[in-house]
């Protein structure tokens, strides 16, 4: 494990902030040509501190005075309690911006408290229900996982159309894993040009991407994961990363059109499949 505190690390600091009379100055400087572990330990915390201070600075922001003096209180004091070697602060939360190297003595006394400066910047006073979060999230990380992938996608992408044979097998092959009937899609979609059904995997479940060429606006993509939550969600519109989504769910499945085509194309196409 690596080491984090060291017995000359408050005297380090203060050296480095100019704050040792002249005789202890010298002696410091005396040591430092002498100690090249000492000379080592300094360097470090010097140039550790452009990190830490922005780090510190973003905490500051974030919280009242009042907040953050508690918070380094507790941590002086639970260490003192440990007897673990921290670098005590020599004064509380300043007003005005602390400096590189007193930020350094700051980041050392959380840091070893764990879990202090993580609790506060995660808000404690205002806790989220970890579950539908969770469930939340997934929902939509998959309408961006889709907008990455189809940004890759040109109309050179689907310039060859799958044979009839090829088509069939892929729908079918979508139909069984999803266990929804996928082959009528193409035909709900006139106007468009079908050009395949494939099958990714998204945190475990199936998704089907169906690919279809417009030939006013390029590729729109069908595509349909596995919904655990079973909502029921009306068509919403949408755009995400320079895309029209058209996304919705049902029957325990969470659908969405992807496209550069205008929202009322996408939405009349929605219309078409998600009754």
């Amino acid at each position: 494990m690596a080491e984090h505190t060291h017995p000359d690390d408050e005297r380090i600091v203060a050296y480095l902030d100019g704050e040792l009379d002249e005789p202890g100055h010298s002696e410091f400087a005396a040591r430092l040509a002498s100690e090249p572990d000492l000379r080592a330990r300094l360097d470090l915390l010097e140039s550790g501190g452009a990190g830490i201070s922005a780090a510190m600075e973003s905490l500051k922001a974030q919280a009242p005075k009042a907040r953050l003096d508690d918070i380094l209180a507790q941590a002086i004091e639970q260490s003192r309690d440990s007897g673990d070697n921290v670098v005590p602060l020599r004064r509380m939360w300043p007003q005005a911006p602390l400096t590189t190297r007193q930020m350094v003595a700051a980041a050392v006394a959380l840091f070893l408290l764990g879990g202090i400066a993580n609790e506060f910047v995660r808000g404690r006073e205002a806790p989220r229900p970890a579950a539908p979060v969770a469930e939340v999230a997934s929902v939509e990380d998959w309408r961006q996982a889709v907008a990455e992938y189809w940004s890759l996608t040109t109309p050179d992408t689907l310039a060859i159309a799958p044979t009839p044979e090829r088509a069939a097998a892929e729908l079918s092959l979508a139909s069984q894993k999803l266990g929804v009937d996928l082959a009528d899609v193409p035909e709900a979609f006139p106007g468009l040009s079908f050009r395949g059904a494939q099958l990714f995997d998204f945190r475990g479940k199936a998704l089907v991407q169906m690919a279809f060429l417009d030939p006013e606006h390029g590729p729109i993509a069908y595509c349909v994961i596995e919904n655990p939550t079973r909502a029921e969600i009306p068509p919403t519109t949408e755009t995400l990363d320079g895309f029209t989504i058209v996304h919705w769910a049902s029957g325990g499945q969470s659908r969405l059109l992807i496209g550069r085509a205008p929202a009322e194309r996408l939405q009349a196409l929605a219309g078409k499949v998600a009754g």
